[in-house]
This record gives C-alpha cells, sequence and structure tokens, in this order.
C-alpha cells in the first residue's frame, strides 16, 4: 500500500486541480454571464452535481497525502514537501469551508438581492482562484516530493 500512495496522491491533486479549473473556467464565468436572480436558480441545480466529484476526488488526495506525511519521516526534505503539499490542500479546504460553503447555501436559498449576489459571486471566483491557486502548488509538490523518494 505504501508504494500507491504516492500515486493516489498525485492523481487525486492532480484530478482536483483539473476539477477546480472547470469550475473556475466554465461553470464560475458561465454564472457571471447570468442575471443574479437567474444564477441563483442555476446554481441550486448545479451545484449538487459538482458536490460529490470533488469529494471524490479531494477525498483521496488528502488520505493519501496525510499518509505521506507520516510514512516520510525518516525522509526531511520529501517529508517537507508532502507537508506543504498538504497544507496546499488544508488551505483551499479551509477557503472553502469559511466562504464558499455558506456563500453556496445563500445562493441556493436565494438569500441575496441582484446587487448582493453579483457581490457574493464576484468574491466566490477570486476566492475561487485562490484556492485553485493553492492546490495547483499542492501538485507540484507531491510531484516534487515523490520524485525526491524515486531517487533514495
Amino acid at each position: 500500500m505504501k508504494k500507491i500512495l504516492p500515486y493516489i496522491s498525485i492523481i487525486s491533486i492532480s484530478a482536483f486541480v483539473g476539477n477546480m479549473l472547470v469550475i473556475g473556467f466554465g461553470f464560475g464565468t458561465y454564472w457571471q454571464t447570468l442575471e443574479p436572480m437567474v444564477f441563483m436558480k442555476q446554481f441550486t441545480l448545479q451545484f449538487p452535481n459538482l458536490l460529490p466529484p470533488t469529494m471524490g476526488i479531494l477525498l483521496p488526495a488528502l488520505i493519501a497525502t496525510i499518509s505521506l506525511v507520516f510514512n516520510t519521516k525518516g525522509q526531511k526534505i520529501a517529508r517537507k514537501n508532502w507537508t506543504v503539499a498538504l497544507v496546499g490542500l488544508v488551505i483551499a479546504c479551509t477557503i472553502t469551508t469559511v466562504y464558499h460553503l455558506p456563500t453556496n447555501l445563500g445562493f441556493m436559498e436565494s438569500r441575496y438581492s441582484a446587487e448582493e449576489a453579483v457581490s457574493k459571486l464576484n468574491m466566490w471566483m477570486l476566492l475561487h482562484w485562490v484556492r485553485t491557486a493553492f492546490v495547483f502548488i499542492s501538485a507540484i509538490y507531491s510531484v516534487k516530493a515523490f520524485s525526491l523518494t524515486q531517487n533514495n
């Protein structure tokens, strides 16, 4: 199992980057073209379909990367890289938990006025790109960590 964990981590983190790009470039830019009230209705229909595949990609990334941080205790530089990869994922999850999920529920409940919805969506997109950058950094560091463990 230890030999497969780096592959699970790299593949799932990379898939998560792809997922984030699809959400940002595909859905996010589409949502920004809609009238605010239409957007919230569309979001209510689309978000529940985005959540399961996102979690299905994120959970293996987190579990494998956490395991690799613990499994590389004797490899200082590799462990540091796995830790950076994990921190990037945790930061992305924190942004999601603190801003995106509560805002998503507000969109789904049509809780916001048109002006508030536009403002919230613009902030949603900005923070989406921030969390995407952290996941991208995680992908880079997971590959670095893997290459370090392959050379030892």
